[in-house]
């Protein structure tokens, strides 16, 4: 994540300073976006009373249509690019929320004290993700085709319940990830812009601990076809 901070940083401040002497216009849209969520992780927790720890681990996925707004700022087209493909910068938001999963999981936990007397809690578990940020430059490729690559932002929240009173709760957290893609992109004459892209986004591993000291490791990444319209100023 942070080497490819750099190298957008880096991008952006290089083709600042050699485009001064070209055009541009600003760019407003919506995406209707295809996504696929993908996670994967493990719990480890001790039974109550006890320091007999029990690691679980899950692979869970989910699909959703959701919808984006963007706001970019477009260099003139490349000379090697068809209309509407110069270097873009922008920045999209997500607004709503996407299960992570499409079945709520959940178990239960028997567990016995000294005096052997049994207790049971039925726990499910649900995550699910919302405020997804992305910033991003766009290159062209050739023609219409152009390269994508950004960062992105995205906040995780647990949705976990239990009948044990004394549960532990893990809260929420806000992971940063990147982005990467490749698609198409053209202008009509009346300046309306078109985009068709396919993505993916590689979030940082998700480390949680509860509040009964239950540790939670996850890791997220979503796959995308988007589909862009939007309007140049």
């Amino acid at each position: 994540m942070k080497i490819l901070k750099k190298i957008l940083i880096g991008l952006a401040a290089t083709i600042s300073l050699t485009s001064v002497a070209y055009a541009g216009s600003f760019g407003l849209g919506v995406t209707g976006s295809y996504t696929k969520i993908d996670a994967s992780g493990s719990e480890t927790s001790k039974a109550a009373g006890t320091e007999t720890e029990s690691n679980q681990s899950i692979s869970v996925d989910n699909d959703a249509f959701i919808g984006k707004l963007y706001v970019e700022y477009s260099f003139d087209d490349a000379s090697w690019g068809s209309a509407g493909n110069g270097i873009t910068f922008g920045a999209s938001y997500t607004p709503g929320t996407a299960d992570v999963s499409d079945k709520v999981k959940s178990r239960t936990d028997v567990t016995a004290d000294s005096n052997e007397t049994s207790d049971s809690r039925t726990s499910t578990a649900q995550a699910e993700i919302e405020n997804y940020m992305n910033y991003y430059i766009e290159l062209p490729l050739y023609k219409s085709i152009y390269l994508k690559a950004g960062m992105a932002q995205v906040d995780v929240n647990t949705l976990e319940t239990s009948t044990l009173a004394a549960a532990g709760k893990y809260g929420n957290k806000t992971l940063d990830g990147t982005n990467l893609g490749i698609g198409f992109k053209g202008v009509t004459d009346s300046n309306i812009v078109w985009k068709l892209a396919y993505e993916e986004t590689n979030f940082d591993t998700l480390n949680l601990t509860s509040t009964t000291g239950d540790k939670i490791k996850a890791d997220l990444d979503t796959s995308e076809v988007n589909l862009s319209i939007g309007y140049r100023f």
